[in-house]
């Protein structure tokens, strides 16, 4: 298993994002490579269960995320998820005030799918590739969510 980390402040109240970036129905916004949910059962809550394509590389893999954590913790929130079929993962997404802001960090425990592996011999590459992706998903939750008023 691998591991990733990332974080970034937003210009936006805690509130704001955390309702913005933890409701699955708008990931596919500014999450890269992710499709609508093709399938979803509950609205973000703990158990909430959807199904999306996530798309690296060329290869449209499908997959499963299923919320086990969506919570308010202390001043801030939290959102844990675990990731099923192409990929295999767990997330944790943590969203805490700084300042008149909000500072998102997200860790991520991933297993590389094995037809990736086959595809690209060179593990670094897509480790690279990986943390591109997510450095531009971050900037797209930044981008949207300090662009235009949040109503999710």
């Amino acid at each position: 298993m691998w591991t990733l980390e990332k974080s970034i402040v937003i210009d936006r109240p805690v509130e704001e994002v955390y309702r913005y970036g933890s409701n699955p129905a708008l990931w596919y916004q500014w999450y890269v490579g992710l499709s609508e949910p093709k399938k979803m059962q509950g609205e973000g809550e703990s158990g909430t269960r959807a199904d999306f394509d996530y798309t690296m590389m060329g290869m449209h893999m499908p997959i499963t995320v299923e919320v086990i954590e969506n919570e308010k913790q202390g001043m801030g929130f939290s959102w844990k998820g675990k990731v099923t079929g192409a990929i295999q993962s767990h997330q944790h997404w943590i969203y805490s005030p700084e300042g008149s802001g909000t500072k998102v960090s997200y860790t991520e425990e991933y297993e590389m799918p094995s037809s990736l592996l086959r595809k690209m011999a060179d593990k670094l590459i897509i480790r690279k590739l990986l943390d591109n992706a997510m450095e531009q998903t971050f900037r797209n939750l930044k981008d949207v969510c300090e662009a235009s008023k949040l109503s999710a």
